[in-house]
């Protein structure tokens, strides 16, 4: 009698432990996801290191980058959240970080910038994040010991390889071999983009 009721026991926890970890996988889609339905793919920005690695920018038409923030961490919280500061304010999920940014050329409107941490960790300039976090902050969660001193070196050395965000550059950052950044991409294009390897 006790037997069957222990197999039944052992085999509910079993399949609990794997729908928990399917809602986690899900969940960590999820704000890709989210972002791709709520705002209009604007742009790619490809990788200086892995072309087939892009980060890929958003608009969020009539919103400012308080609203948007606050639409994203309601639909799903983050690990990290920076200031707004300077019209940037950055939100880092467990493999991605989401630049949102203003948009220079139309004040109503907001970019967000969906980045995997490999194309933050190869191709952002550490200025970008001047005063949104701590520098141990960006080691930790890019796993790489003085991420901001190593890269400021790779920087100086080639400048035209070290990305100031969608922000700063207004897409036309250009990868080692000189080509220039994709436009026009479609949510179709996947690949190596933010939410791939997830």
């Amino acid at each position: 009698m006790k037997r069957p009721l222990l197999a039944l026991i052992l085999t509910f926890s079993m399949i609990l432990s794997a729908c928990s970890s399917n809602a986690n996988e899900l969940f960590r889609e999820g704000i890709v996801e989210f972002i791709n339905n709520e705002y209009i793919l604007h742009d790619t920005v490809s990788s200086v290191t892995d072309s087939s690695n892009f980060s890929e920018i958003y608009v969020a038409e009539n919103q400012s980058i308080e609203q948007v923030a606050s639409n994203l961490i309601s639909h799903e919280q983050p690990v990290e959240i920076s200031e707004n500061k300077e019209g940037k304010q950055v939100l880092i999920y467990n493999d991605l970080f989401v630049i949102i940014t203003e948009d220079l050329e139309n004040p109503s409107n907001t970019f967000v910038e969906v980045a995997n941490k490999e194309f933050v960790r190869n191709n952002y300039s550490p200025d970008f994040f001047d005063g949104l976090f701590l520098l141990w902050v960006l080691d930790e969660v890019l796993d790489v010991d003085d991420w901001g001193k190593k890269r400021n070196q790779q920087c100086k050395q080639y400048p035209e390889n070290c990305y100031g965000g969608y922000y700063g550059t207004g897409g036309g950052f250009k990868g080692i071999n000189k080509t220039p950044t994709v436009r026009g991409g479609s949510s179709n294009v996947r690949g190596g983009g933010p939410g791939a390897g997830k």
